[in-house]
């Protein structure tokens, strides 16, 4: 269940952006890359005592050095106190529930060919939940080129825009789009171009003189910045 739906379903699905779009040595990727470390570390550790060979083979081939030679050297799964934030929980668990719902609707229209993928997209979101409603607005720059860059809905909802609506009315609107008392969600087209080396549309394409087909976060990206 966690390999599957926490880590791969979930984490690693958002994170590959982080991963692959970003300069080697930003505070995004290496940020991200430590929680992989911390997870393989004690996901190797875990299975250690049912599954030797495989978590033998796992500490084998980490990409980088660890004090034990083998697993078995490396002691049980630890948790660092820093890491337990009850406070938290809540939060993430609305935040997965309306992605499941996004991925709802977004796999609709993929199935339709309405869009090719969820990049091509920009999401309309309505929630009546007024704390719920700040927490998306304090993930929701309405700058793309401000925010942290890890923490913003479109990376969340793998999209290339997310827009928070005032008012449900704007989704009766669209084909498709799935609404509730609480929630409301909303598939259009994504403004702007598609980037040629990320695949997210942009507004801010053909601004670069030097890469004319790139987005505003690719081309600091190749520069080193971002």
């Amino acid at each position: 269940n966690f390999c599957v739906v926490d880590l791969s379903n979930f984490y690693l699905d958002i994170a590959k952006d982080r991963l692959y779009i970003s300069a080697d040595d930003t505070l995004r990727r290496r940020a991200c890359q430590t929680v992989l470390a911390i997870a393989i570390e004690n996901l190797a550790k875990a299975i250690a005592p049912v599954l030797s060979h495989m978590a033998e083979d796992i500490w084998q081939f980490l990409p980088y050095d660890v004090p034990q030679q083998s697993v078995f050297q490396a002691g049980w799964v630890t948790i660092d106190e820093e890491w337990k934030r009850p406070e938290l929980a809540d939060t993430w668990t609305e935040l997965r529930r309306i992605r499941d719902e996004v991925n709802k609707v977004s796999e609709k229209a993929r199935s339709d060919k309405a869009i090719g993928s969820s990049l091509e997209a920009k999401l309309l979101l309505f929630v009546t939940d007024e704390d719920l409603r700040q927490t998306l607005a304090a993930m929701n720059p309405a700058d793309s080129l401000s925010g942290n860059h890890v923490d913003e809905l479109r990376y969340l909802f793998l999209a290339s825009q997310v827009e928070l609506l005032d008012s449900p009315i704007p989704l009766a609107e669209l084909k498709y789009m799935s609404q509730s008392d609480a929630l409301g969600v909303g598939v259009t087209d994504a403004d702007g171009e598609k980037c040629d080396r990320c695949w997210n549309y942009s507004t801010h394409i053909g601004k670069s003189t030097e890469h004319p087909s790139l987005c505003e976060r690719c081309v600091p990206a190749l520069e080193g910045t971002f």
